[in-house]
């Protein structure tokens, strides 16, 4: 028997056909919305939500977690199309609430920042925003519609970056953006402005991706915290960030978890954290734990003194847990800590 292959012909649509509009019902389902727009990249849609939400002369609230190249399109672009930004802790309603003028028209914040994991208490700030006529704009990346829906807690826009939670295996390059029905149009328009598309193929991979989150979030939830409970009982680590709901018991009306991402600083008179990276090196494989120093990678362009103001050291690791059984990562990761305090014993003990 002869097996003939099938070829697409003009008429027949490939895989990815429609796979844009796909993505868009199923994200908007995942949030309890009634649509959401592809666009390509998270600085594009959140630039795009941010001028559709205001009007020239108009003053934007944003969490000072913001990073760039978001953060200098805010103080950069949006200042020059007549929009002020302040930049505060948002984590702090009574900051957010010091920060707000006449003028003021939206508060936009990530649900969770990277790399310090600092929870934003939404209940809170989103009570704060509708007793002002503010528009509250969440960036909920680090956590997905797996872990927290921020329209129910009082949101009206939310946007999200595919990596690392929509897109396990980092192949779209995208974002999201879904929200109350009627502002969708007007940040659609703006979206249009910039240009650019999703191609099909991308959206095929996010839309295969999609169907597998919650199981995946799940995952690498409870890889981040095995990895986080294991990393504060080792010495050589002196702080480890990642929200618990024993440190913010209010998030269990809100969360179902705090995603995938942690962070931990090593001891200051750590000056050597190649054999911790090495420990942490993706083998190659898709959905592993992968590591960085944000010092060198997202904050690298900043000056010594901003980044410790910002609380970024240098002795910093930001941890995006994988799928798999942490176990392994754990064997090797031990090994590298205690190279990091023999640095300390090599220095006689100092600590600088």
């Amino acid at each position: 028997m002869t097996v003939r292959a099938t070829l697409p012909t003009a008429d027949a649509p490939s895989p990815s056909h429609g796979a844009a509009r796909r993505v868009e019902d199923t994200f908007a389902a995942l949030h309890g919305a009634g649509s959401a727009l592809l666009v390509p990249g998270l600085v594009a849609a959140t630039t795009a939500t941010l001028l559709a939400l205001t009007n020239p002369g108009g003053h934007i609230v944003a969490s000072d977690q913001t990073c760039d190249p978001l953060r200098a399109v805010l103080t950069g672009e949006l200042t020059g199309l007549g929009r002020a930004v302040t930049f505060v802790d948002c984590t702090d309603v009574d900051a957010v609430t010091a920060a707000v003028r006449p003028a003021t028209q939206v508060v936009y914040t990530p649900s969770l920042s990277d790399p310090l994991m600092r929870l934003c208490p939404l209940n809170d700030l989103a009570i704060h925003a509708q007793m002002n006529d503010l528009l509250l704009v969440v960036d909920n990346t680090a956590l997905s519609p797996a872990q927290l829906r921020p329209l129910e807690a009082g949101a009206v826009v939310v946007v999200e970056d595919t990596s690392p939670c929509l897109d396990g295996w980092g192949e779209a390059g995208a974002a999201l953006i879904t929200g109350l029905d009627r502002y969708l149009p007007r940040i659609h328009e703006q979206c249009a402005r910039f240009g650019g598309e999703v191609d099909d193929w991308a959206a095929h991979l996010l839309e295969r991706s999609l169907a597998t989150l919650h199981l995946r979030v799940a995952a690498q939830r409870d890889s981040a915290e095995r990895i986080a409970g294991a990393l504060r009982a080792h010495p050589a680590v002196r702080a480890v960030h990642r929200p618990s709901f024993d440190e913010a018991p209010w998030a269990l009306e809100t969360h179902q978890g705090f995603g995938g991402l942690l962070s931990f600083e090593v001891q200051p008179y750590v000056r050597d954290l190649s054999g911790v990276l090495d420990a942490c090196r993706r083998d190659g494989t898709a959905l592993t734990t992968t590591a960085r120093i944000p010092a060198r990678t997202t904050h690298a362009h900043l000056s010594e003194r901003v980044r410790r103001e910002a609380g970024v050291s240098r002795q910093l690791v930001r941890l995006s847990a994988g799928v798999e059984d942490p176990g392994a990562l754990l064997r090797r990761l031990r090994p590298a800590l205690d190279a990091c305090l023999a640095q300390g014993e090599g220095n006689g003990g100092e600590r600088c």
